[in-house]
């Protein structure tokens, strides 16, 4: 059974993440380089290999946000974790990244995403947060 609170954020990053990376692809000048570091090769090489790029979330991050809200259930403290985790996740990737902040190049229509982008991380870490406080109230003293 799917855990509702956690299923919106995590749909909504699937979308952005499906977005993202289809312009990633067709733009080869957006390599990934958080916190500087820059792997070698091609955009499209990094986003088949799950490394996402400049603009994108590497895509196992979307698929374990997706996977852990659709099999956990409401009651379930590995999906909220796991749906923090991958929220703080994405918050810091897009933080860390020189496009974020002006120092790369990126398209007009991706100016919109960095926003998106941190809306939908702090969603998920809410969501996530709010789930595990849920439960931990529901415990017995």
């Amino acid at each position: 059974m799917a855990d509702p609170m956690l299923l919106g954020p995590a749909a909504l990053f699937v979308a952005s993440t499906a977005y993202t990376t289809a312009v990633a692809a067709t733009e080869p000048n957006l390599p990934g380089e958080p916190f500087g570091l820059r792997v070698p090769g091609r955009v499209r090489t990094h986003l088949a290999l799950g490394l996402g790029s400049a603009i994108s979330a590497p895509w196992p991050m979307p698929a374990i946000a997706m996977w852990a809200a659709v099999r956990g259930n409401p009651g379930s403290d590995w999906a909220a974790r796991t749906t923090t985790i991958v929220g703080i996740g994405m918050l810091a990737g897009i933080l860390s990244e020189p496009a974020t902040w002006g120092r790369r190049p990126v398209p007009p229509m991706q100016r919109v995403n960095v926003p998106l982008g941190l809306a939908i991380g702090a969603a998920m870490v809410s969501a996530g947060t709010h789930r595990l406080r849920q439960q931990a109230a529901a415990l017995p003293v």
